[in-house]
């Protein structure tokens, strides 16, 4: 099994293992930006599959969706991943493994803080001995965060080992990004950005794009192509320019 679901990953996550970590390590931020409808919580929710399949615990928080709705999504994507690797007699043993290694916490009808998070990530360890390595924190984009809002929450993911991933939505007729920067709105808070990637539709597929990594703004083309479905790295394809 374990040979299984490391061949399964096909996140853009894989992209960034080094020394034997599969992600960009406890207390990192990752960001994935894009136009809405590119297909941000898809990746997101592709990253998460990705973190346990690796063999590590998420946490997944969302804003505004139901929890069966994220469910449903990271299902969806698991019989993706089975469907392309013909292994569809193994999704309900996999799907176990999803469910003892990720928890769903939704603010539907609630407002976002960061007093909420760190109270879920206590209730989660003392009650339930889970303790996240990657927390997913679901239409951010909507919420008040800001530079120290977000280091705050850095620090807080650093204390239990966890990195951090969410998205921002970034806008067609908005302001390009100043050379050197990320795009607005994720400019404002860039400094607190270890990892940015962005989608880049182009006709009918989804280019990966690099635009920060630590501390350097490289803006790359990495030359690969996402399934636009899935939102999957393709494999065995080349991505012409």
């Amino acid at each position: 099994m374990t040979d299984l679901m490391i061949s399964l990953r096909r996140s853009p996550r894989t992209l960034l293992e080094r020394d034997g970590h599969p992600g960009p390590g406890p207390g990192k931020l990752g960001l994935v930006m894009a136009r809405a409808g590119v297909g941000k919580t898809a990746v997101l929710t592709g990253i998460g599959v990705d973190a346990m399949l690796s063999g590590q615990k998420v946490l997944h928080v969302s804003i505004e969706r139901t929890i069966d709705k994220i469910r449903e999504w990271y299902d969806e994507k698991l019989v993706e991943m089975l469907k392309h690797n013909k292994k569809l007699d193994h999704l309900g043993p996999l799907q176990l493994t999803m469910e003892r290694n990720r928890h769903i916490h939704t603010f539907v009808g609630q407002s976002f803080s960061l007093e909420r998070i760190r109270h879920t990530l206590d209730l989660l360890r003392d009650a339930m001995e889970f303790v996240p390595a990657v927390i997913i924190l679901d239409r951010t984009e909507y919420t008040e965060l800001n530079p120290d809002s977000i280091a705050e929450l850095k620090a807080m993911a650093a204390e239990i080992g966890a990195e951090i991933w969410m998205a921002c939505r970034t806008h067609r007729d908005g302001p390009p990004a100043a050379p050197g920067h990320l795009p607005p709105p994720a400019d404002t808070f860039e400094g607190e950005v270890d990892v940015a990637f962005s989608l880049v539709p182009q006709d009918a597929k989804v280019r990966l794009h690099v635009i920060k990594d630590q501390d350097e703004m490289v803006d790359k083309d990495l030359n690969i192509l996402l399934d636009p479905q899935t939102l999957l790295l393709v494999t065995g394809v080349a991505a012409k320019k």
